[in-house]
């Protein structure tokens, strides 16, 4: 191990030097080393585990550990994590105890005595006296443990004794975090396996909006049958939106084909995001397919005659939509008689979701209609449908749309395009798409670029490698790598030696107490919801955001991902995951956890960010360390609460130096 330490030392480059030496700015080098995820990074950070300053030992723990995430330094890093545990009074009583818990619960297991270790060190932390704030780090510590290890070295009785226990934790002096420390014991316990009545009961009544939903989540490992649905067809009742929903979803999961009724009642439910879930959910098998299915006729012949295709109700034009689909699952004969008519809708998200009924339907004349619509999504709605019912009969269409300008479509169209059997044309199309996409000069071309290559390396052949040859000096790394291996495929050995865009020029450095202020449009239900920003830990995110909003980009976008009890994401010209900014952002991954009101970056891959936020609506401590959190809403979240697909972002102000607010 200590061969090992060395030989790692010996391959990084010297440190940089922080001019000033404050615990801050050597906090930024740890944390920039650790976002390096260089292996040969480590015995530089586990320096700093020996640092007077608690600051710079908690950022070095943290650091080794993301370095840890996908490296063969794991047991390295697991290593020094335990000796420095073993070397201090551990856990809650050393000031960095709480830090090192919850770095270590998030190194892979690659030792199983290593592994262990860990296991039966969670045991002890789990049992010291700790502040509330500590206990959180701690219990996440567990359940990032539980999550990435727990089957190859399960907790002991004494820790998920303690985690039980937890489940009831308050304190007078620290409410909100004691708030926490039961969602992670309960988290953690869904993820160890364990339960019982009690705590699943305490967990189901708990004051806490969060904890109730988890504890819906727990109610569903009940081995019993009746208590099951005892357990969840009370909090189907709960009046809290996210807790009814969560509750809908695993009814709907077990108890739906034994009876409907529930799943009725909750399509007129007054939270829109209980409704729409519940109008998805007939779709599938109920005992009796009448009743739901007269249910579905209503609300989509209602879209159907209305003379814009809306219906003024709860969700606007969503309830017709989302009936729609459901509809073409259980009467297919009922929702293709309005197709026509839905299909003209003058709001695309309409056509989209009348194209993706289409495809379940089987209807080829509409689906083909769709595939030509004016609006991009549409089509992407369309083609996988039609290739699904017609086959490669229509692969002349589906190659047309390689001509179009939305990154998602022209990816999907590649994709599609596996096993096609005119390959002349096939490579023509996609040649021609490749050569305008690199033109643009966008990083965040990248996937439907990649996609065009996956495709012409099982159509094409090395007739085409003189055409191919020029990506090898591609601005995007990933695009001459793969280039390579396709010219490699074609047997032409040839080197990837890509030449990088000119560096951008760094947007201005946001001051700390800068906030944003996202204004709804008025046809979106208005209102607006304030964000505290994060230069400190993500001044490169920050700095873009910001940049990006005094610019105008995010000004009537919408939030066109809406995943009700995860996040709301938005910030995309084309309105799809697929389409942002033109460069990309460097990932900012820190302590800082996905908590419900943080909002993130979306990515398709490390430092493939485009701009395009995220809000989340839950605690999601599945996405920490992987995804930048860079904000959290301090006024407004009942406004985020409240925003569905579709719905339109009027404007982005940015408030300079204010006040910090507290969370409402």
């Amino acid at each position: 191990m200590i061969a090992l330490a060395l030989f790692l030392q010996a391959q990084l480059p010297p440190a940089p030097e922080c001019r000033v030496p404050s615990p801050e700015c050597r906090a930024t080098e740890i944390r920039a080393l650790g976002r390096s995820e260089r292996a040969s990074a480590v015995t530089r950070v586990a320096l700093f585990l020996k640092d007077p300053s608690p600051i710079i030992r908690a950022e070095a723990a943290w650091a080794l550990a993301q370095i840890a995430k996908d490296s063969a330094a794991s047991d390295l890093v697991a290593a020094l994590l335990q000796a420095e545990a073993d070397g201090t009074a551990l856990g809650a009583r050393h000031p960095t105890g709480p830090e090192q818990a919850r770095a270590l619960g998030r190194v892979p297991g690659r030792n199983a005595t290593r592994t262990a270790k860990t296991a039966a060190l969670f045991d002890r932390w789990l049992t010291e006296t700790a502040t509330p704030a500590s206990l959180v780090e701690i219990i996440r510590g567990a359940e990032s443990f539980a999550r990435i290890n727990g089957r190859q070295a399960p907790f002991g009785p004494v820790a998920l004794g303690r985690l039980e226990k937890f489940v009831g934790y308050t304190s007078s002096t620290d409410p909100e975090s004691a708030a926490r420390v039961r969602r992670a014991a309960v988290a953690t316990l869904i993820r160890a396996g364990r339960r019982s009545v009690e705590t699943v009961g305490q967990a189901l009544g708990d004051p806490d909006a969060e904890v109730r939903r988890l504890g819906v989540l727990w109610a569903a490992t009940a081995p019993d049958f009746t208590e099951r649905r005892d357990l969840i067809g009370g909090a189907l009742a709960d009046p809290d939106p996210m807790v009814r929903l969560e509750a809908l979803r695993t009814y709907g999961r077990y108890f739906q084909a034994t009876d409907c009724g529930p799943v009725l009642r909750s399509t007129r439910d007054r939270s829109a995001h209980v409704a729409l879930e519940a109008l998805d959910l007939l779709g599938n098998a109920c005992p009796d397919s009448a009743g739901p299915a007269d249910a579905l006729w209503r609300i989509v012949d209602t879209l159907a005659a209305s003379p814009q295709g809306r219906i003024e109700t709860l969700a606007s034009w969503h309830r017709g939509a989302r009936a729609l689909v459901a509809l073409a699952k259980i009467a297919p004969t009922r929702a293709a008689s309005v197709l026509t008519r839905v299909g003209a809708d003058r709001t695309w998200q309409v056509r989209a979701y009348a194209a993706r009924a289409a495809a379940i339907i089987g209807d080829p004349d509409r689906l083909l209609s769709f595939a030509a619509d004016r609006e991009d999504n549409v089509r992407e709605a369309a083609i996988g449908g039609l290739l699904k019912v017609r086959g490669h009969a229509t692969d002349s269409v589906i190659r047309a749309q390689l001509s179009r300008t939305d990154y998602q479509l022209v990816l999907t169209a590649a994709q599609l395009l596996e096993g096609t059997p005119d390959k002349p044309r096939a490579v023509a199309a996609l040649l021609a798409s490749l050569r305008r996409l690199t033109a643009e000069q966008r990083e965040n071309s990248r996937d439907p670029r990649i996609a065009i290559l996956e495709r012409l390396a099982e159509v094409g052949d090395s007739s085409q490698s003189g055409s191919l040859e020029p990506y090898l000096n591609d601005f995007d790394p990933a695009v001459a790598a793969k280039t390579a291996r396709t010219l490699a495929q074609w047997g032409v050995a040839k080197p990837a030696a890509p030449r990088p865009l000119t560096a951008r020029a760094p947007d201005p450095v946001v001051p700390a107490g800068t906030v944003l202020r996202v204004v709804m449009s008025p046809g979106s239900g208005g209102g607006f919801f304030e964000i505290e920003l994060r230069p400190d830990l993500a001044p490169i995110t920050v700095a873009r955001v910001v940049a990006l909003a005094r610019e105008g980009y995010y000004d009537l976008l919408t939030w066109h991902r809406i995943a009700a009890n995860f996040v709301i994401q938005g910030g995309s010209p084309n309105a799809n995951e697929y389409y942002g900014d033109a460069r990309f952002l460097a990932d900012e991954v820190g302590a800082l956890s996905h908590e419900r009101g943080t909002l993130g970056i979306s990515t398709r891959g490390r430092h493939t960010g485009d701009a395009q936020l995220f809000v989340n609506l839950v605690d999601n401590l599945r996405l920490d360390f992987d995804y930048t959190v860079w904000g959290r809403v301090t006024e407004g979240m009942g406004v985020v609460d409240g925003i569905i697909e579709g719905d339109v972002i009027e404007r982005v102000e940015v408030i300079d130096q204010i006040p910090q607010r507290r969370v409402r």
